[in-house]
């Protein structure tokens, strides 16, 4: 008798959370990077480097990446690395920035080589730090997600271009659950797919020391919008999110 009287409180309680509304945009992005790399040791390397995002259009500054890291490759098939980045973030509505974030990779990858074609997949950790206040029913102060990435690259015999081609999936491990009113019912986590990507691009390897990447991203990003009565703890704002995004990008590195 107990047990069905929790069921029937849970299945009102459940009710009570309206479906979430939903919304959809798409912009054309565009992303300028150069990064420094330097092998210290056999197999052991540093990498530094700056990213600048644009947004709108191209007419908005978006953020600005400032991004430290390590790798290391055990052997021709693996390899694995962590980095640190610094991200501001431009409000371009004020035009003023925000509380910068902090954001801590760790990678695996593993590559195999089938003819002159290279497959690889890599798994990535990636938590992000906010330096905001936040409710952490609404979202998380430190955001975990899971990216997975498969990409196929072609070595042309005699040249110095190696197209590519890559698919990416974004999960997330510890988005909040909506609930109907967050004073009075226990947080959880929820987890689903933030993003689909898929790419394509052309490395230029210039000499020994200078690379180049041309690369284009057709980004679906989904996201879950959570908003609270401060005083009530009542769900007032539940919304889906959908944006599509055009992303070009070209990057440079100089390995030392």
């Amino acid at each position: 008798m107990l047990l069905s009287m929790l069921v029937c409180c849970h299945i009102a309680t459940a009710q009570e959370i309206p479906a979430a509304t939903r919304t959809s945009s798409s912009d054309v992005r565009g992303r300028l990077e150069a990064a420094f790399e330097w092998e210290v040791a056999k197999n052991l390397a540093i990498e530094v480097g700056v990213q600048m995002r644009q947004s709108n259009n191209f007419a908005d500054l978006d953020r600005l990446h400032s991004t430290a890291g390590i790798s290391y490759e055990p052997c021709r098939y693996l390899s694995l690395g962590a980095d640190y980045t610094l991200i501001h973030i431009h409000d371009a509505g004020v035009k003023s920035w925000k509380r910068p974030r902090h954001r801590v990779n760790a990678n695996i990858e593993g590559r195999v080589e089938i003819g002159r074609f290279e497959l690889s997949l890599r798994e990535r950790l990636q938590t992000t730090m906010r330096t905001d206040s936040v409710n952490r029913y609404e979202k998380p102060k430190h955001e975990m997600i899971l990216r997975s990435r498969l990409m196929a690259e072609y070595n042309i015999r005699g040249s110095k271009w190696s197209p590519y081609l890559l698919f990416e999936l974004n999960n997330t491990l510890n988005a909040p659950h909506v609930v109907a009113n967050y004073k009075n019912e226990p947080f959880a986590f929820d987890n689903y797919i933030t993003r689909y990507r898929a790419g394509l691009g052309a490395k230029w390897r210039i000499t020994r020391n200078h690379r180049l990447n041309f690369y284009y991203y057709f980004d679906c990003n989904r996201s879950y919008d959570i908003g609270y009565k401060g005083n009530s703890g009542k769900l007032k704002l539940y919304r889906f999110e959908r944006e599509l995004r055009h992303i070009f990008g070209i990057s440079y590195k100089f390995k030392l």
